[in-house]
């Protein structure tokens, strides 16, 4: 359940009024990983749904597995933990913490060797220009809430493949990896990853992992999402609104 109920008290200059509306879920998933026996990978603040996706994803973006061979299954224990069986030991330790919602908390990554990918793409402008739009029309749950990131995953047409949602913004994009991951479309090296907030570190650093060639965010990247953008051939598009963008990095790929 991603949407909830809920009793408030509307307060306006000539008075006030009981009224009900509707907010985003947001509770713990405890994500245990397992081999002979199981022990706790972390514990992750997301909105409630395609929790199979978010682990594996998240598992993905840590290094913890490669591909979607590496496990043998994964088992859903009641609504707020998920057992991810795995064919071989972790090479590190579980983390055993908590990852906030709005924090990627993707440390490991910075210990990948950032290659450049091998893509020769490119993409229209009228294509960008389209994306924020048709990210807007899906997001469902978000119209009724307001609460909610999104990311998805375009074609270089512009046609939507995923669409997920999540009151964190590194969740959505691990659900869309993770769901990438089971439908063994890694790399996505003809993709589009389109996401609703800010370009941080940690959102590009998923992105590169699953080989997506193009990022893009409505809003502004920092400045660490540049450099590894720059150095991992990907085309980085901030501040995409209306008809306008900036390129970051290799605007090679925009026509």
């Amino acid at each position: 359940m991603q949407i909830r109920g809920v009793k408030l008290t509307r307060v306006r200059e000539d008075g006030e009024h009981e009224d009900e509306d509707f907010v985003a879920v947001e509770e713990p998933l405890h994500i245990r990983v397992c081999v002979d026996e199981c022990e706790t990978f972390a514990v992750i603040m997301r909105t409630p749904g395609d929790d199979e996706a978010l682990s594996l994803g998240f598992l993905y973006s840590e290094g913890a597995i490669n591909q979607f061979d590496d496990v043998r299954k994964v088992r859903k224990l009641g609504e707020n933990e998920i057992e991810v069986w795995l064919r071989r030991r972790l090479d590190f330790k579980s983390r055993d913490l908590i990852v906030n919602s709005s924090c990627g908390v993707c440390g490991r990554t910075f210990l990948y060797i950032i290659s450049a990918l091998k893509s020769d793409v490119s993409v229209s402008r009228e294509v960008i220009f389209s994306l924020p739009e048709k990210l807007r029309e899906s997001q469902k749950a978000f119209s009724i809430t307001g609460g909610l990131h999104a990311a998805a995953l375009f074609s270089l047409k512009g046609e939507l493949i995923y669409l997920f949602e999540d009151v964190g913004r590194h969740n959505a994009v691990d659900k869309a990896v993770g769901r990438l991951l089971m439908d063994k479309r890694i790399p996505l090296n003809e993709g589009i990853l389109q996401v609703s907030g800010r370009l941080g570190y940690e959102i590009v650093v998923k992105g590169i992992r699953a080989g997506i060639p193009i990022i893009c965010g409505i809003s502004a990247p920092t400045s660490l999402a540049i450099d590894l953008a720059e150095e991992a051939g990907v085309t980085l598009i901030g501040f995409l609104r209306g008809r306008s963008f900036n390129v970051y990095s290799h605007k090679e790929r925009v026509k």
